[in-house]
């Protein structure tokens, strides 16, 4: 049903979009994506579209990410929204399918859309839209070929077979680097530092949460029953680069785009078990502190915003620059705030599979990261100058979702008893 929402709004508006105003576009974008959103429960798949528990919590991750960028977004080209509806189809669909060559399809739809939204703005954009694009093609051929290779050694090209064999490895390794690409899992996160620049602050909000959400879904299938070895060295490579790197930045949006490598590195601990319970609850209050955080970068330019622009933002805006703070302490993993039970459970699953090198790593340079998030925060209660002129519900907007962090630490059983517990025994293997 979702599916049949999202693409019948896609359709009409894109037919009726030059005969409407840009305002009604807007709005009916939005409301196909509430509408959409409200219609997960009713399930209704059909062949290999299987929108199964793990889909549903997934996609409805995503569906909120979308829903939160397209508030942000203005332009007098309806082509700007339909763009955003087609992404959120391409993610529902490949969060919710265990068919490899649909993932494929699921994955050109949501990546088309987002090429042309980073190359939105010109300039700069049109760079990060090109880069994205360039090496989302690459990544699109390496799946497709992991995928011949996988079928070649298993006769199936259901996600989750097992198999054997060196033309087995290799077929599942293309397949993690064709999804570890959108997830900018080192070292195929190098487009993501330029693109997040480059590209307007509510399309990063919605690269940065919903194709996490999505991607993550679909790799979680992919590597279930039991993680290749190579995703270790991923997980190796994102937590330690993406810390280091977000040490020496000096732009806000760099900084946050290192920050979700080293993030990507942590959720996918949760892959050694195959634990979607985990996993989910950590791209949860990644999307809230992530997407708070982006957010409150949107109100002060949609471009460019040193780090210097962020200092004394308290005084400025007190309730702007609680709600980042916010966001910085829960992205670090502190507690009360959501993103430390996030970071509890991923670790507590890369200890039940035994992986106390990794755990020890994940450990310490989480503990390095408290050096750019605390020293952010810090100087948001510093003294500093400059102009901000917020949206009129952006005060509002900020301190309801640094209260819901706060909540969300405070009882994190009531979200963990909605989400899926294991990807296994969904999939029904």
């Amino acid at each position: 049903m979702t599916l049949l929402v999202l693409a019948l709004f896609s359709v009409a508006l894109t037919l009726l979009g030059f005969a409407l105003p840009v305002g009604a576009v807007r709005f009916l974008s939005f409301l196909g994506l509430f509408l959409a959103l409200l219609a997960l429960p009713l399930g209704g798949g059909f062949g290999p579209y299987q929108p199964d528990g793990l889909g549903q919590a997934f996609t409805a991750i995503a569906l909120l990410g979308a829903l939160w960028a397209l508030s942000l977004m203005g332009s007098r080209r309806f082509e700007l929204y339909l763009l955003v509806l087609y992404a959120a189809t391409g993610m529902h669909l490949l969060a919710s399918t265990g068919h490899l060559i649909l993932m494929l399809v699921a994955l050109e739809i949501l990546s088309l859309p987002l090429y042309a939204l980073a190359a939105w703005r010109r300039g700069e954009g049109l760079e990060a839209g090109l880069k994205y694009f360039l090496l989302g093609a690459l990544a699109a051929a390496f799946f497709l070929y992991g995928a011949a290779l996988y079928y070649g050694a298993t006769g199936t090209l259901l996600a989750g077979a097992q198999g054997t064999g060196t033309l087995y490895a290799l077929g599942l390794g293309l397949l993690v680097v064709g999804l570890g690409f959108k997830l900018a899992l080192a070292p195929l996160h190098f487009w993501t530092p330029d693109v997040y620049q480059g590209s307007p602050t509510p399309v990063v909000l919605f690269m940065a949460t919903s194709v996490k959400a999505a991607a993550f879904a679909a790799l979680l299938r992919v590597v279930a029953p039991g993680a290749p070895e190579a995703l270790a060295l991923l997980i190796l490579l994102s937590v330690v680069l993406g810390n280091l790197a977000a040490l020496a930045q000096k732009e806000a949006k760099r900084l946050l785009a290192y920050s979700s490598i080293a993030h990507a590195g942590y959720m996918a601990l949760a892959l050694l078990t195959g634990n979607a319970q985990a996993l989910g609850f950590y791209l949860l209050t990644y999307l809230l502190g992530t997407g708070l955080a982006f957010f409150v970068l949107s109100q002060l330019d949609l471009g460019r915003v040193p780090l210097e622009r962020l200092r004394g933002l308290f005084w400025r805006e007190p309730l702007l620059g609680f709600g980042l703070g916010l966001a910085l302490l829960s992205l670090l993993g502190v507690p009360p705030l959501a993103g430390f039970w996030g970071k509890y459970l991923v670790f507590l699953e890369a200890a039940r599979a035994g992986a106390y090198g990794l755990l020890v790593l994940a450990l310490i340079t989480s503990a390095v990261s408290a050096y750019y998030y605390l020293g952010l925060a810090f100087s948001l209660f510093a003294r500093g100058e400059g102009e901000v002129k917020p949206l009129p519900w952006a005060r509002g907007m900020a301190l309801g979702v640094g209260v819901l962090l706060l909540l969300l630490g405070l009882f994190p059983g009531v979200v963990l008893g909605l989400l899926p517990a294991e990807v296994l025994a969904l999939a029904g293997r």
